[in-house]
C-alpha cells in the first residue's frame, strides 16, 4: 500500500513538473496607433491616426513543441476621432453643467429631456477610452535557430470598457448664451452612449531571443481588426437635422507594437 501511494505520488508530481514547463508567463508594454472607421462615410470621416499605450501580463501554455495557447490581461489607452459632415448633420442639447441630455420622442420628433439646455451641432469628436482586454488565440512558432525563435500569432481581443471621455468641436448656432457657458466641451463623460465590450480579430508576426534557460525577451508586431460596434448604435444624445434619432456605426483598429520577457 505504502509504494502505491509513493508510486500516485511520484507520478502526480511529475505531471505538475511537466504542466509547469509548458506554461509560460511575461509581462509587457505596447504602444499602439489607432483609428476609427465610420461604417457610413456620408455621415463621418475617420479623423486621423492617434497615439495609445497598453501594458499587461500575458501567459502562453505549450500544446505542442511548435504550437501553444495564449492568452493574457491588459490594460488599454486609445484615442480616436471622428468628424461629422455637413451632408448628414448631427446636433445634441447640453447644459451648462456640460452633461449631455437625453431626448425623448414627442409627436415624432426627438425633444430633450431638460429644456434648460442648448442645441448644439456636433462638428468633430475625439475619443478617449480605457478597456480591459483579454486576448486569446493560438501562437505557431518555429523551432530555437541559435538564440532565436520566431513566431506567428492569430486569435481574438475581448475587451471590456471601463471608461470614455470625448471632446467636442461644435457650432453654437449664433446662440450666444450657448457660446458664453459652453466654451470648452473638454472630457466630458460619455459611458452612456457607448457600448460596454468590443471584439477585433488580432494577427501578429514576432520573434524571441532566448537570455537564459526558461527567460526569453521577445517582441511583436500585431494588427487589431474592429468588427463590432464601439458606439451606441442609436445615439442616446445626437438627433439629425430633421429631428430624429441619430444612428451610428464606429468601429476601431489599431497596430500594436509590443515588447516584453516570458518566463
Amino acid at each position: 500500500m505504502k509504494k502505491l501511494i509513493l508510486l500516485l505520488a511520484t507520478i502526480l508530481i511529475s505531471q505538475w513538473v511537466v504542466s509547469q514547463s509548458q506554461f509560460r508567463f511575461g509581462l509587457k508594454i505596447a504602444p499602439s496607433f489607432n483609428w476609427m472607421k465610420p461604417d457610413d462615410v456620408k455621415k463621418f470621416e475617420n479623423g486621423g491616426t492617434t497615439l495609445g499605450f497598453n501594458w499587461g501580463l500575458t501567459g502562453e501554455y505549450a500544446l505542442s513543441e511548435n504550437f501553444s495557447f495564449y492568452s493574457g490581461l491588459e490594460l488599454n489607452h486609445e484615442k480616436g476621432k471622428i468628424n461629422f459632415l455637413e451632408t448628414n448633420k448631427a446636433y445634441y442639447y447640453m447644459n451648462d453643467r456640460y452633461d449631455f441630455i437625453e431626448t425623448k420622442e414627442e409627436n415624432g420628433v426627438r425633444v430633450p429631456e431638460d429644456t434648460t439646455g442648448y442645441l448644439l451641432q456636433l462638428k468633430s469628436r475625439s475619443y478617449k477610452s480605457t478597456y480591459v482586454t483579454i486576448p486569446v488565440g493560438i501562437k505557431m512558432k518555429t523551432k530555437e535557430i541559435g538564440y532565436m525563435t520566431y513566431f506567428g500569432e492569430f486569435g481574438l481581443n475581448l475587451a471590456f470598457r471601463t471608461g470614455t471621455k470625448v471632446t467636442d468641436e461644435v457650432d453654437y448656432l449664433n446662440n450666444n448664451d450657448a457660446k458664453a457657458n459652453l466654451n470648452d466641451i473638454t472630457d466630458v463623460n460619455m459611458d452612456k452612449d457607448m457600448q460596454p465590450i468590443r471584439v477585433r480579430l488580432r494577427v501578429g508576426l514576432g520573434t524571441e531571443y532566448a537570455v537564459s534557460d526558461g527567460t526569453s525577451l521577445f517582441g511583436a508586431i500585431h494588427y487589431n481588426l474592429g468588427f463590432t460596434n464601439v458606439v451606441k448604435g442609436d445615439s442616446r444624445y445626437l438627433i439629425n437635422d430633421q429631428s430624429k434619432q441619430f444612428s451610428q456605426k464606429i468601429s476601431a483598429h489599431g497596430v500594436q507594437v509590443t515588447v516584453g520577457v516570458l518566463f
